[in-house]
Parts: C-alpha cells; structure tokens; sequence
C-alpha cells in the first residue's frame, strides 16, 4: 500500500470529494472534513466570502469554560484575519516566534520556493488577539501559543495533521451555525481568504500570504468583487 498510495492520492482525493457530494445531496449532510479545505488542480475556485458581520456573531459565541476550545478559536480567528497565516504556520507558532517587532513565522509551502521568513508587525488588535490566545491556553508553561490540554502543539509535523484542532473547530462551527444568525459554514480557508481580500491592494495581500505569484493570491484568495469606476 505504501507504494500505491503517493501514485494515487489525487484519484483518492477525488473520488473521496465526489462520494462526499453525492451522500450530501442525498442524505442532507452539509458538512464533510474535505470541505472547502481541498483544492484539486482545475477545480473552480471558492467564491465564499465571510462578511464582516458573521465574524462579529462567531466571535459572540459566549464560553462555558473561562479557557478552552471556544476561547482559543475566537483568538485564533482573530489572528488569522489580521496575518492571514495558514492553519499548520499559526498551531506550530511558540511564544519565543512573538517578539518585539512582531511575530515572525516561516511559512512551511514556502520551504521550498521563496524559502523566506517573515515578520508580522504588531498593531493594537493583533496584540490584543495574542494575548486572548495566550490567556485561553489550558497550559500556562506551553512554549506553543495555541495548545492542547497536555502543552502540545495541536499540529502532528509527523503526519502533517490537525485532528484534535479540527474536531474543535467543528464543534465551534455547529454552535455558530445553532446559536448565532450565521446561516453558512464558513472554513478556516476562508477566512483566510478573507484576510487577502480585505486587504488594501493586491500586493499587500500577496506579501501577508507569503506568496511567491500574485496569479496565487489574485485566483484563490481575493473574493471580493473588483470595484471600478464608471466611465462618466
């Protein structure tokens, strides 16, 4: 099997997303773990923007708990609309990456293309959003700024998986989805989509992505219609 599956993890991923679909429509699931998260090649690309008010009620989400799950999310949303990080660059970041000049993250796909760091500055509201993550974190001594109840980072670097951090945001998103006026699942894709739509230019979008071709960040990312001016 080992040397089956690198040959055909594209067709598994395809059939994987056409079965998923297909039971959807027919057994009124809106939801599966592939949604929104995997793009194959010649796919159309996502169109879903999250509105500033829908980020507003996500954020509402009142806590049971004065740290855990829905704290951690809410500061994490928080972050990824102000640094448009991946999920795997924002669950590998440690405390000791927050320095005076910002967060400096290295984004793991530019590894080997760019292979370039890159500093965040802070402003007020990504401060602020640090410092919720830090105060939500169930393990004062974790080096890792978002962590599980044990002080380990969510992210598996062995299996490139999430799985303890992608139940949380499920059950983070069906409270949204039960509890809030927001009507449509939004993924952690998305919103980071909407980081690179919000941003003032392109360029401003391509450079907080760190992404090597704006063609990346103009397709994929920037959602929002293109405003123009009439001629006259």
């Amino acid at each position: 099997m080992d040397d089956v599956w690198p040959r055909n993890g594209r067709v598994a991923s395809g059939c994987s997303g056409w079965f998923l679909s297909e039971k959807g429509v027919y057994t009124s699931y809106t939801w599966h773990p592939f949604l929104g998260q995997v793009r194959l090649e010649g796919a159309p690309a996502r169109t879903r923007y999250v509105e500033d008010w829908e980020v507003v009620e996500a954020l509402s989400l009142p806590s049971v708990r004065k740290r855990g799950s829905v704290q951690a999310i809410q500061a994490y949303i928080r972050i990824k609309l102000l640094t448009g990080l991946r999920r795997g660059d924002m669950l590998r970041l440690r405390l000791s990456d927050c320095g005076e000049d910002g967060i400096y993250a290295k984004p793991s796909k530019t590894t080997h293309t760019t292979g370039r760091s890159i500093v965040i500055g802070w402003s007020d509201e990504l401060r602020e959003a640090f410092e919720l993550a830090k105060a939500a974190r169930p393990v004062d001594i974790s080096p890792f700024l978002f962590c599980n109840r044990h002080g380990e980072s969510y992210y598996n670097e062995a299996k490139g998986t999430a799985n303890g951090w992608d139940s949380m945001w499920q059950r983070f998103m069906r409270r949204v989805l039960e509890e809030t006026e927001v009507k449509e699942r939004f993924t952690e894709h998305d919103l980071r989509a909407k980081c690179a739509s919000d941003a003032e230019s392109l360029a401003h979008a391509k450079a907080l992505l760190a992404h090597a071709d704006e063609r990346t960040t103009q397709r994929w990312y920037r959602r929002k219609p293109e405003k123009v001016r009439p001629l006259r």
